[in-house]
C-alpha cells in the first residue's frame, strides 16, 4: 500500500520490550512522534495555500506499539464538500510521505539503533 513504511522484526522488537522500562518506552514514543512529524509537517506545508486551518490540523500520532499515523485532528466543519478528506490525501499527506521517505527511515533506524545500543540488542 502505498505511504506507509514497515519495518520487519516489529514484533520481536516488541516481545523484547516488553521488559524494558516505562521510560525507554516513552522515549521510543516520542521519537516515532517525531519522525511522523516530519510528515505532518511537510503535509502541512503543501495544504497551507487550499486551507490553513486544516493545513494546522495535521497531527503525527503514536497509535499502538510501533504505529505512527499523521492524521486530521480538526473536526469537519460543514460537510458540504464529501472528498476534502481525499483532497487533503491527494495534495498533501501522500506526496509528504513520498518526499520524506528517506528521511523517515532514517530517523527510524538511528531511533532504532539507539535503542539497541541502549537496551543491548
Amino acid at each position: 500500500m502505498e505511504g506507509q513504511v514497515k519495518v520487519k522484526g516489529l514484533r520481536q522488537l516488541h516481545r523484547a520490550l516488553k521488559n524494558v522500562d516505562d521510560g525507554t518506552k516513552r522515549q521510543l514514543e516520542a521519537e516515532l512522534r517525531a519522525a511522523g512529524e516530519i510528515v505532518a509537517a511537510g503535509a502541512r506545508s503543501r495544504f497551507v495555500g487550499i486551507d490553513a486551518r486544516s493545513a494546522a490540523g495535521f497531527k503525527s500520532r503514536v497509535k499502538g506499539f510501533g504505529r505512527v499515523v499523521v492524521e486530521q485532528s480538526r473536526r469537519r466543519t460543514t460537510g458540504t464538500r464529501g472528498d476534502f478528506g481525499s483532497l487533503q490525501m491527494r495534495r498533501a499527506l501522500l506526496p509528504s510521505v513520498t518526499e520524506n521517505e528517506t528521511r523517515v527511515l532514517l530517523a527510524v533506524e538511528g531511533m532504532l539503533d539507539r535503542l539497541g545500543r541502549k537496551e543491548g540488542f
